[in-house]
């Protein structure tokens, strides 16, 4: 979903009604920080792959973004702060800084 926001799409498939594409200061995607914060955790790796192949297109296994590659996204969060302390800070301790590592 966030690569078609980068990209654009066609809005009920219909090419004559296309919503454009976005810039990458514009865009996020939300992750639930551990397993207790909802359906849908994935590990910091998984995450960082997810980000790294719309930055660069690298660590997209058969994916291959309609963006092309934003090297400047950074758009990650979470909506679930409160566990990430209870699991001593996992999301923000490495998601924080990878993204900062990021060319």
């Amino acid at each position: 979903m966030t690569d078609m926001l980068l990209a654009g799409f066609p809005v009920a498939g219909n090419p004559d009604r296309f919503f454009p594409a976005l810039r990458e200061d514009q865009v996020a995607f939300g992750a639930p920080s551990s397993p207790s914060a909802g359906n849908g955790y994935l590990a910091p790796t998984g995450v960082q792959a997810a980000v790294t192949c719309l930055v660069s297109g690298q660590s997209c296994g058969s994916y291959a973004p309609r963006s092309g590659t934003n090297p400047a996204f950074r758009g990650l969060m979470t909506w679930s702060i409160n566990w990430d302390r209870f699991y001593a800070w996992e999301f923000r301790l490495h998601h924080g800084p990878f993204l900062r590592s990021l060319p």
